[in-house]
């Protein structure tokens, strides 16, 4: 036998071995793992070999083919290889092909061992971790998976200890510095999946025997892992969530112990208080750690909130025997119990966080905390309802703990909220705990299934506790003091309203020297005052959109009225017509550009009488060259109206000093030195003066002054006409004025 036929032998033979085997791995998947599959047929072993043979065949081809040569060299050794290079090639290359199929053999004892398979996924490890190439992964949770229902423990707790490892690598390798957005540990969504998926293959197993599994899984060890630990994400908490869901959803309550029991440990020893630490170089003392601190402090906060939320769903699940089983689990003596509240500051806290109609710590706490068989918008309220009726439940456990130490008060009051908007937060739902706990404490079996003792002065404590939260509402209401910033932006807009309104007033002012007080009519303008709630200026929890505006509108439009009022009641002449003969009517009056001009109350669209009515000659500023002054406000009797006057009868306006005594006794600040123009917000809990002046006046008997502002906008500015001044009317019939008689032209007169 030649070598020819002895490669072609090889190379058949090894075909006709190869191949079936590797059709079998592909249609017998043991462990119904798609990324294993993957593996095998990305494998360098599986490429080498299926290249080197399909080169094999070619070169078979090729020899038997007998082609010559292309060209040649002259040379006799060189064209000796040339001619015969496909039959040295197809010798080399079937001495390869029989090395790859030794190597493909070994490769494939590797995928068909489990034991083997998992040493080999095991040294891609690295692939996963830095490069994000998690197809081993897959397959190592498909063996997991597998194990699981073929109830393989020696395979089991191999593939764990992979787990195990991988998840503390990815920890370890967690940089915090690089974690710019403090989200804490996000692993990626495979690792979630395969927890969830190993807890979910766990319920569903025959037998219980992977308890080593679980202490992973819902023990948390994978997940959070045992020490110095980084921060849990949110990503992490929902994840945990879900495992929790799916143990209670598949009556598994032991998972949900062993998750329990796994927290209390955690929260002990990597959740604990950090130590402040002092820079003593100042004057005064300075935490140099506050950042750390209060990132510490938030994380336990969200831990608890947590594990709150988890007493309301086995609330809603009415596994009341079990909340008491939770709540006897400690690991020390004297007890502590690291997951429930020590003091009631911790009860009410948490309550008011989940009792919160503004929303605004659980905007959506149906994708943190949901509950199942739960949808829709009312599962919102529902799900808050259970969470605080659980927390309702720890108010009355504060009474059933036996205290060890001295400093232990698990009984007294709670510290009440610092700022107003809290307290107003507390005392607006309080009410609601109330009931809930009264509700609690009638219910006759949930108290001996928690084994309460049914005659503690639980509601008296809470009745207590409201009168003091009331008590601490009304005295931080009267000694509020307005915020600086509130007043400014208050004080600020009066400036902006205000002052383009008396700079309104300059065309009307007559120039010529002003005649003695008998010879004129006085009319006042002045400003106006109100009482406000001081929340209005404070922090007090409720939004008051237009605090900064409402005066100094109302004030603006007033001062508006007021002006068209003073005309009105001076107006000597007056006529009604219609909109068509406005402007008729005071061509009717003969006057002119010299001696004369209009004042227009009310037009609030000058376009409507040029453009529509094509009124000839006017504009916005003047008719037929006799100057318009227009104020878009009047009160209601003068509606809308031209005032004709001569030039010399305007009025003389003065801007008169407001008394120092009562810009001392109202507090006032001078806004518009120009036009005496004041402003203030005075706090009536400390301007006792003021208070005292109001009361003897009688008005407001039964309103606590002490928690109100007296605001006002102050100025006294008189316009004087002369007693020989005529003021012309002619006020423009409106829509809705049907019975009324319009005047025609001809009843107008010469001015």
């Amino acid at each position: 036998m030649d070598y020819f036929t002895l490669c072609v032998t090889f190379i058949s033979l090894l075909l006709g071995i190869a191949y079936p085997i590797l059709i079998q791995i592909t249609s017998e998947d043991k462990y119904s793992s798609e990324a294993i599959l993957d593996l095998f047929e990305t494998s360098n072993g599986k490429k080498f070999f299926t290249v080197n043979l399909i080169i094999s065949l070619v070169l078979v081809l090729l020899v038997y083919l007998k082609l010559p040569p292309l060209f040649t060299f002259n040379v006799e050794w060189l064209d000796y290889l040339f001619s015969n290079s496909a039959k040295i090639l197809l010798l080399i290359f079937s001495v390869l092909l029989i090395i790859n199929f030794f190597r493909l053999i070994n490769l494939i004892q590797t995928f068909y061992r489990t034991t083997k398979l998992i040493d080999y996924l095991g040294k891609q490890r690295k692939k996963v971790i830095e490069k994000n190439d998690f197809i081993s992964f897959e397959g190592m949770s498909d063996i997991l998976f597998w194990s699981i229902q073929n109830q393989n423990l020696k395979v089991a707790k191999k593939v764990s200890s992979y787990f195990y490892e991988i998840f503390q690598e990815y920890r370890e390798n967690w940089d915090k510095e690089k974690d710019k957005k403090n989200e804490g540990l996000i692993y990626p969504d495979l690792f979630y999946g395969m927890v969830y998926n190993t807890i979910e293959q766990s319920v569903k197993a025959d037998k219980n025997s992977f308890k080593f599994l679980e202490a992973r899984t819902s023990g948390l060890t994978w997940l959070l892992g045992e020490f110095r630990c980084p921060k849990i994400s949110e990503r992490t908490y929902v994840w945990m969530w879900r495992n929790i869901v799916l143990a209670i959803e598949n009556n598994r309550l032991d998972l949900v112990f062993m998750h329990w029991s796994s927290a209390h440990q955690y929260f002990q020893m990597n959740l604990e208080y950090l130590t402040p630490e002092y820079d003593n170089s100042a004057d005064e003392l300075i935490v140099t750690n506050q950042k750390l601190l209060d990132e510490r402090a938030k994380e336990r906060e969200l831990f608890l909130e947590f594990h709150y939320a988890l007493g309301g769903l086995l609330l809603y699940k009415n596994k009341v025997k079990f909340i008491k089983k939770l709540f006897g689990y400690t690991t020390s003596q004297p007890a502590d119990y690291y997951l429930l509240p020590i003091h009631m500051n911790q009860v009410f806290h948490m309550f008011f966080k989940f009792f919160d109609p503004n929303e605004r710590h659980f905007p959506w706490i149906t994708t943190k905390y949901y509950f199942p068989d739960l949808d829709g918008v009312g599962a919102q309220g529902v799900i808050k309802n259970w969470v605080c009726q659980y927390i309702s439940i720890l108010f009355i456990r504060q009474f059933n703990i036996h205290a060890f130490y001295t400093y232990q008060a698990p009984i007294e009051n709670p510290i009440l909220p610092t700022t107003t908007s809290e307290k107003r937060h507390w005392l607006d739902n309080i009410s609601y705990f109330k009931e809930i706990i009264k509700d609690k404490v009638n219910d006759k079996e949930l108290m001996d299934n928690l084994n309460f003792k049914v005659d503690s002065p639980y509601l008296e404590k809470i009745n207590e506790i409201e009168i003091e939260i009331k008590n601490d509402f009304d005295y931080a209401e009267r000694t509020a003091v307005p915020l600086d910033e509130k007043v400014e932006l208050y004080y600020k807009t009066v400036k902006e309203l205000l002052t383009p309104a008396f700079k309104s007033l300059k065309p009307l002012i007559n120039i010529k020297k002003e005649p003695d007080n008998t010879e004129t009519d006085v009319f006042n303008m002045n400003g106006q005052t109100n009482l406000t709630e001081k929340g209005s200026f404070t922090d007090n929890g409720i939004a008051h959109l237009n605090f900064h505006s409402f005066l100094p509108e109302t004030t603006s439009r007033k001062f508006k009225e007021n002006l068209s009022s003073i005309f009105y009641v001076n107006s000597k002449e007056h006529y009604y017509v219609t909109q068509e003969d406005a402007f008729k009517a005071v061509d009717n009056l003969k006057i002119n550009s010299e001696n004369y001009i209009i004042v227009i109350f009310g037009v609030m669209n000058f376009s409507y009488y040029i453009n529509n009515l094509n009124v000839d000659g006017l504009s916005e500023t003047n008719y037929k060259g006799i100057d318009i002054i227009s104020f878009p406000v009047s009160v209601r009797n003068v509606g809308t109206s031209l005032f004709v006057i001569k030039k010399k009868h305007l009025p003389w306006i003065n801007f008169n000093e407001i008394p120092e005594e009562f810009v001392n006794l109202y507090e006032l600040k001078l806004i518009n030195k120009k036009y005496k123009l004041y402003s203030s917000v005075s706090d009536l809990n400390t301007n006792n003066t003021l208070r005292e002046a109001i009361i003897k006046e009688g008005k407001d008997k039964d309103t606590d002054l002490k928690k109100y502002v007296y605001q006002g906008i102050n100025y006294r500015t008189t316009l004087r006409f002369s007693k020989k001044s005529k003021l012309v009317r002619i006020q423009i019939k409106g829509y809705f004025d049907n019975d009324r008689k319009t005047n025609s032209l001809n009843d107008i007169k010469k001015f």
